[in-house]
């Protein structure tokens, strides 16, 4: 019922946004997708850091509805659509909404590079929608009649690897004609690493780049560290060979090494300042102009007459739905508690660190006055659950139990009155996808 229910409000969400992305409203944010774009890109945005965006500043739409044949809700069913959000740099998705949140897999990026590149539109593990591959400029001003474009690097695919330690020195042009500069081995960038899976090599900057330590933000605290948990974890694998090339940058032609992974593309800039030398092209913006403008496919969004309403939707509907989830293996375990053992305890506190993620991006939500009663009843459920995780975190202190089910039964009935905010205001939010589940999940926790 729940997800015969669910396909329904996706399919009621026919509110089109415009072939591009922008906005009179800035898109929000939502706990899920801050916390993955915080990692790499808050120390970049708060100047700890001088990188390049993985990310990009904020996102530059607002949460979209995209058919995915293996999306689920909250019990693992399939619904066949799934929430993503478009930044400059490459698209968040939630695929299982039920996961668990916490771990860093629950968002994922798209192969977006892989699907311009390609022209194969990916509408499900393996279904594919057969488009033109993009003729965009993979790197630089769009408007560049020179530059090579993804169709140019689609017959690189087949290429064979660089040997490693070779010094690169190849060429493309827009037309895909591979050509040699010699020029260019005084950058000393060699061929650095073979990845059998794609049987590409990796140029030893983006090698480097993709191992880097540096300032990220991890569990509530800036900290020194891998900016990737996996180094393939933001790129995907390599589709080609990296190949130098000019591009107009700001009108400006400049000299760059470009490299085509599966979810993003590198590239080397050396006259640029050291920390932006390396930086991800604009996937994102490119994909997202590609799918919804050249492509003619209209963008699934909240559905609603009132587009001061999108911002609020963006922000809290996807904080809810895995702080929903998430309070389902915290009760769990708090159930069985092991105050004595290490690995529980970092695993409640890892936890209540999303908890705290959470709270913020629902209290940081500026309702519209339509919504300000529903936000209202919000509230009461998040004091419920941070005083929940108070108790817990004394708990943790004092090793006593006693306030480990105290603060089990606070976050329980805080995921009920939240369940009471969707019933009670269910008529106003038929725009949001999947507001019943929130629902049924609450009536299983006591």
């Amino acid at each position: 019922m729940r997800s015969r229910w669910f396909v329904t409000a996706l399919l009621l969400a026919t509110l089109l946004a415009p072939a591009l992305p922008v906005s009179a409203q800035q898109p929000g944010l939502s706990v899920a997708f801050w916390r993955t774009w915080a990692r790499a890109d808050r120390p970049v945005a708060e100047g700890r850091a001088a990188r390049t965006w993985m990310w990009g500043p904020a996102p530059i739409t607002h949460v979209l509805v995209e058919e995915y044949d293996e999306a689920t809700d909250f019990d693992g069913d399939v619904l066949g659509f799934r929430m993503v959000q478009y930044f400059d740099k490459t698209r968040m998705e939630i695929t299982d909404i039920g996961a668990d949140p916490v771990n860093p897999w629950y968002v994922t990026n798209g192969l977006l590079a892989k699907e311009l590149i390609t022209g194969q539109v990916q509408l499900g593990h393996n279904r594919f929608a057969q488009a033109p591959a993009a003729r965009v400029p993979v790197a630089g001003d769009l408007d560049d009649p020179n530059a090579p474009t993804y169709a140019s690097f689609q017959p690189l695919m087949g290429y064979q690897p660089l040997p490693v330690g070779m010094t690169i020195i190849q060429t493309v042009d827009r037309n895909g004609t591979v050509g040699a500069d010699q020029t260019v081995a005084r950058y000393g960038v060699t061929a650095a690493a073979l990845v059998r899976e794609t049987n590409h090599t990796v140029a030893s900057v983006f090698w480097d780049f993709m191992n880097a330590r540096g300032t990220v933000y991890s569990d509530g605290a800036f900290r020194e560290d891998r900016l990737f948990e996996n180094p393939f974890y933001a790129t995907g694998f390599p589709l080609t060979e990296a190949y130098w090339t000019t591009v107009r940058v700001g009108g400006v032609p400049k000299r760059v090494l470009v490299q085509v992974f599966e979810r993003r593309v590198l590239t080397y800039t050396p006259d640029n300042p050291p920390g932006w030398r390396v930086e991800a092209g604009n996937v994102g913006l490119h994909y997202y102009q590609w799918r919804y403008g050249q492509l003619g496919e209209q963008p699934v969004t909240w559905d609603t007459a009132r587009p001061e309403e999108l911002p609020y939707y963006d922000a809290i509907i996807p904080t809810v739905f895995p702080l929903a989830a998430e309070l389902q293996p915290l009760a769990a375990m708090l159930d069985n508690p092991a105050l004595d053992a290490p690995g529980w305890r970092a695993d409640i506190e890892r936890r209540l660190i999303f908890l705290q993620d959470c709270a913020r991006a629902m209290r940081e939500a500026t309702p519209p006055p339509t919504l300000s009663a529903f936000h209202s009843e919000l509230m009461v459920g998040l004091e419920l659950v941070e005083r929940g995780a108070v108790r817990i975190r004394r708990a943790l202190d004092t090793r006593d139990p006693v306030l480990l089910w105290q603060g089990r039964d606070d976050i329980a009935a805080g995921l009920r009155a939240f369940a009471n905010a969707f019933e009670r205001y269910r008529n106003q939010l038929r725009a949001v996808p999947g507001s019943e589940p929130v629902v049924f999940l609450a009536e299983g926790v006591h």
